[in-house]
């Protein structure tokens, strides 16, 4: 995977897990990404409105919040995402059958390469 395979891209990271969104950010920036974070809910939400997105790396869980309605917001904008997650998401497939699902904890080149075919 090109190391800038993300180059211009600005991703959104949804993610309460302080080590693992640092990680996640990290990652996406070195492969060329503006990198915006959320680790609540209302942040998410938020977040998902910034008319520079191009994609997001989705955590099915935000503590006890399901981020199904920032998933459903992302839809409809159209702006795919990635689901990372430690949990089944089966269910989460059902609503949203194109997102990768990246289990936790996952390589970064997975991670980075989910993304940028997501964006080809």
């Amino acid at each position: 995977m090109d190391s800038l395979a993300l180059t211009g891209r600005s991703i959104l990271v949804i993610e309460e897990e302080t080590l693992v969104a640092l990680q996640l950010e990290e990652l996406l920036h070195r492969a060329g990404a503006k990198v915006l974070g959320a680790r609540r809910l209302r942040e998410a939400l938020h977040m998902a409105e910034h008319p520079a997105l191009s994609a997001a790396v989705v955590n099915l869980r935000l503590g006890s919040d399901s981020t199904s309605r920032v998933c459903r917001r992302l839809s409809e904008l159209g702006i795919p995402f990635v689901l990372h997650t430690r949990y089944d998401a089966t269910e989460a497939l059902r609503s949203w059958p194109d997102a990768p699902v990246v289990s936790k904890p996952a390589d970064s080149h997975v991670i980075v390469s989910s993304v940028a075919e997501l964006l080809h």
